[in-house]
């Protein structure tokens, strides 16, 4: 079940965004879901394997694509899904594992809200300066900072910002300077994911990453949701667990 529940809202997350963007492709089966965003980037270029079984083939058609484009690209796929036929493929095309995290679920039912005074420094996005930030926070992750994710968030602002589609975005500001941020992106109504939540490593450590995730929790609780799922860094992984996540099955990143 927390397995099923990770694998959805993942899917949903990969897909989604891309598929309401003109310019960008989303190619989906029962087996295989992949993602071209027009740009060089494997943040957004992703191969989602959703059954192990007999999903060879198309893998192999996945990833031929994106070799003649010539465009980066990654692949996920949870442990279930990780079959030796999987394997196999991977092997023979010379595609190689470059990450794998736990994949995890809090039952909001459960949770009791938490409240901290950094609270206060948090925002929810609504307008593209904003989310702008929010782009720019993300895209410090690499140095330099990544363009591609940049004109990524440029292009899938109008999805990202139309409030039908309930996909909500955090920032944390400190003297008036965005230093976290945290996406908040629905299965349906019963199941919220977290992505993105990331801190300026000058920042680290004075418990903003806490506080965006329990403020990020407590929404989601007063918006009525009832699971959250996401997948651990192992520098989050204490935080997600002193809060109540469990895990629910690790997930693996290939190129």
């Amino acid at each position: 079940m927390q397995s099923s529940l990770i694998t959805q809202n993942f899917d949903r997350h990969a897909y989604f965004i891309p598929g309401e963007t003109p310019g960008m492709q989303v190619f989906r089966s029962p087996k295989l879901t992949y993602i071209d965003s027009g740009l060089s980037c494997d943040t957004f270029n992703i191969i989602h394997v959703l059954n192990g079984e007999e999903v060879a083939p198309e893998i192999r058609v996945a990833v031929d694509y994106f070799r003649q484009k010539d465009l980066a690209y990654c692949i996920w796929v949870n442990e279930e899904n990780l079959s030796r036929e999987v394997q196999v493929c991977f092997q023979d095309m010379g595609i190689q594992v470059q990450n794998s995290e736990p994949g995890m679920v809090l039952d909001l039912d459960k949770y009791e809200i938490i409240h901290s005074t950094l609270h206060q420094n948090v925002e929810f996005v609504h307008t593209p300066t904003q989310l702008a930030e929010f782009a720019e926070s993300i895209a410090a992750n690499w140095s330099p900072p990544d363009q591609n994710v940049l004109r990524y968030y440029q292009q899938v602002a109008p999805v990202i910002l139309n409030p039908a589609h309930r996909i909500q975005l955090l920032l944390y500001r400190e003297a008036g300077q965005v230093v976290s941020c945290l996406e908040m992106f629905p299965s349906d109504e019963h199941t919220l994911g977290f992505y993105s939540l990331a801190t300026l490593e000058a920042y680290r450590g004075r418990g903003i990453a806490s506080a965006m995730l329990t403020f990020a929790l407590n929404s989601a609780k007063a918006l009525g949701y009832h699971q959250v799922i996401l997948q651990a860094s192992e520098d989050g992984l204490r935080i997600y667990e002193k809060v109540g996540f469990k895990r629910g099955g690790n997930y693996y990143e290939f190129s």
